[in-house]
């Protein structure tokens, strides 16, 4: 693991998980059967998105260079995977499931165009987010006018990491609706 790797790690565990008491998705649910499990679902993977993006909105205002790009980048990654987790989407689970069951989930997150439900999100799935990501730093070069810019860059980094959570969130749950 990388230096770089080592402190977005730090930043993102303690800061994220310790002070705005962040859950911490180690656990693989189930596919969800039923509508009231998908809601209970829902809210659990929003409360979550909602932390993270005040995390990253929190690390946008130090003015340490590339460190937000670096926790972004990493916050990103784990709102996908937790999310999965959390509706029952992550690789290791649907590679694990029957393979008419399988295909069925890759058919439906291919109708609803994501490529992060039931795949493992690596630095190079995530380039395909870089896009957003890269207009959002040159927005955030904005923290460099004292005050109002930090501001700026802190609004403008929790509005692009939600809007890509609940952006996942919602195409989980047009997959699992299409299964069940």
């Amino acid at each position: 693991m990388s230096f770089k790797n080592k402190i977005t790690n730090n930043v993102t565990q303690k800061l994220g998980n310790k002070v705005l008491d962040i859950e911490d998705v180690r656990n693989k649910s189930n596919l969800p059967t039923t509508n009231i499990e998908i809601e209970e679902r829902r809210e659990r993977a929003q409360t979550l998105v909602k932390k993270k993006s005040l995390l990253s909105s929190g690390i946008s205002v130090v003015p340490i260079p590339g460190l937000d790009f670096g926790v972004d980048i990493k916050i990103m990654r784990d709102i996908i995977e937790d999310v999965n987790k959390i509706y029952g989407l992550d690789h290791k689970q649907v590679n694990s499931m029957k393979e008419d069951m399988r295909e069925r989930i890759f058919a439906a997150a291919a109708i609803q165009g994501s490529q992060f439900i039931g795949k493992k999100v690596s630095n190079a799935i995530l380039k395909v987010v870089i896009r957003d990501v890269a207009k959002r730093v040159a927005a955030k070069q904005t923290k460099w006018f004292p005050f109002v810019g930090q501001a700026i860059s802190a609004s403008i980094s929790y509005y692009f990491m939600k809007k890509v959570g609940d952006e996942h969130i919602e195409k989980c749950e047009k997959v699992i609706k299409d299964l069940v």
